[in-house]
């Protein structure tokens, strides 16, 4: 090549370049009324021609003729089926493709935008969004909400919620990104909305339940330990194996509080929902039909659920509105009906509302008003209703309690605490439940005697728990095992200077300490045995899961 050559050859080069980048830069394009116009203008193009165009010329004059763009930038497929757009930015070609949909993508410096696309585009953008309740800390038995309200689409209309990472609660502490898209109904999608969150995990035992051979630790961080006969599958973790030892079953995470009947156990999940497991003789697990279930089934009708009772064979569950449900035995009109026998679904209370607390005894039922009354209803054999008579009622009642904080029933009798700290009770006291001596039923609420300042009560079949505000504990009435002997008045459990977490199973009581040693006590001879407990969740599953192997 001579020099001449050389010469023209890099000045062709330069002049190329020179006319690329003037091309790529020339004018600013509307991508989103160009591509309407080339969509109608091909459409028009395959009515006459009955084929795609090949080439973007063949188009300019189905193009309105006022209309200016940079032709210099579009082009079109060697099939005619896509349009070709050049330097578009990855941010600006994906948002084009999310509108368009029909397969369009990206390919180096062209994007390729689809001629036979369904979709239309929007007259408005779509825009996902969403808020989170509540807002600021996050723990693992946070229950979180999302409003989807703020999300922008054409006539309102989202067709469909595309998540990322949402959950109702997160099991394991971390940093999560929820993200959302939606599709509005011209099958457009929007970008993608997100936010980043921080859950944390908190430490300690919330509560312990137990009764009749089932018992529940629960942690603050929504994990539960159980161990339990589970003849029949009342622990709800799918077998009818026995649990001798406390261990974890991730069938029980997001349980928040367990009531334990007579062969079946009442679970409520952090969303306010409710499960039942084990025996259904009687419809105790309101499941609509009377068979056993070994696994937890969840209770159709109830939700926003506040709290969870169980007496022997029926139970109760109360709503964040003050609603009362039963279900279960009716035999002493514990379900306020005198006409059926039993239930196997949650029957609402007709006659009472607006409820603070519930408490189920072993056949009849207390219900504790905000202004400090007690509605009553159910077995009245020995007086525990506390209306001056004895007697089987199925209407609710006004009992004589007053200025009450919080109800308590046992076997045949019922027991309040007041906003004073004092403990008053009715019903049968043949072993001493209601700490008096010499009657062996009261059918007028009598004060407990020798015990004040009282946080609260665990009752079970024929003994009292009393937990004061300082931590101690005393006892009274009858651990129902072989040998013992009724306590008439209340006695200080020696050895325990502050409980933490406790149970009372009516045989035996269960107290975690402040220093994490766990009680298991049966007499008051302060001889208990003892184990040590462990205040991390994952720390009581490492050390007892190295044991274990």
């Amino acid at each position: 090549m001579n020099f001449l050559g050389m010469i023209l050859t890099v000045g062709s080069l330069i002049g190329a370049v020179v006319y690329f980048m003037k091309d790529k830069d020339s004018k600013p394009i509307n991508v989103y009324k160009d591509y309407e116009l080339f969509l109608e203008a091909m459409s028009h193009y395959k009515e006459e021609h009955g084929d795609y165009a090949k080439d973007i010329k063949k188009l300019t004059s189905y193009l309105p003729p006022d209309y200016e763009t940079d032709l210099k930038r579009y082009g079109l497929s060697l099939d005619g089926k896509f349009l070709t757009v050049s330097h578009l930015s990855e941010q600006e070609g994906q948002k084009v493709i999310n509108e368009i949909g029909g397969g369009s993508y990206i390919n180096g410096i062209y994007t390729y935008l689809t001629l036979r696309r369904v979709n239309e585009l929007s007259k408005v953008i779509p825009i996902a969004h969403f808020s989170m309740k509540p807002e600021g800390k996050y723990t693992t038995t946070t229950f979180i909400t999302y409003d989807t309200s703020g999300c922008v689409a054409e006539d309102n209309e989202v067709m469909e919620k595309k998540w990322e990472n949402k959950f109702a609660t997160f099991k394991e502490p971390g940093v999560y990104t929820i993200r959302l898209k939606i599709r509005d109904k011209h099958n457009n999608w929007s970008d993608v909305f997100e936010r980043e969150i921080r859950v944390t995990e908190e430490k300690g035992v919330k509560g312990i339940e137990a009764y009749d051979g089932s018992f529940f630790m629960l942690y603050n961080n929504g994990r539960v330990l159980s161990r339990g006969k589970n003849e029949f599958g009342q622990l709800g973790i799918g077998t009818l194996n026995p649990v001798s030892d406390l261990k974890y079953n991730s069938m029980h995470d997001s349980v928040m509080d367990v009531a334990c009947g007579e062969g079946f156990n009442v679970f409520r999940f952090h969303d306010g929902s409710v499960g039942t497991a084990g025996t259904n003789r009687y419809g105790e697990l309101a499941t609509g039909d009377k068979n056993a279930q070994k696994t937890i089934t969840s209770v159709w009708g109830l939700e926003n659920i506040k709290q969870i009772s169980a007496g022997k064979k029926f139970a109760a569950a109360l709503d964040y509105e003050g609603n009362v449900y039963v279900w279960g035995d009716n035999s002493d009109h514990q379900l306020m009906k005198e006409e059926i026998p039993d239930s196997a679904f949650p029957t609402k209370l007709e006659k009472i509302s607006g409820i603070k607390q519930i408490a189920c005894g072993a056949t009849f039922g207390l219900a504790l008003k905000y202004d400090g009354t007690v509605m009553a209803w159910g077995d009245n054999t020995f007086g525990q209703l506390a209306v001056g008579y004895k007697g089987s009622i199925s209407e609710p009642v006004v009992t004589l309690y007053s200025n009450v904080k919080s109800i308590h029933a046992g076997d045949k009798f019922s027991l309040v605490v007041t906003e004073s700290g004092k403990v008053f009770g009715c019903g049968n006291n043949a072993f001493g439940q209601i700490g008096t001596k010499g009657k062996s039923e009261i059918l007028f609420p009598v004060e407990v005697l020798g015990i004040r300042d009282v946080e609260t009560l665990r009752v079970r079949e024929s003994l009292v728990m009393a937990v004061l505000k300082t931590g101690k504990i005393y006892l009274w009435g009858n651990f129902n095992g072989p040998g013992a002997k009724p306590m008439m008045d209340p006695v200080e459990l020696p050895g325990i200077s502050y409980a933490k977490a406790y149970a009372n199973n009516g045989k035996k009581c269960f107290i975690l300490d402040g220093a994490y040693d766990f009680h298991v006590i049966s007499d008051l001879s302060g001889k208990y045995e003892k184990k040590k407990m462990y205040e991390n969740f994952h720390e009581f599953m490492e050390i007892e899961g190295s044991k274990a192997k």
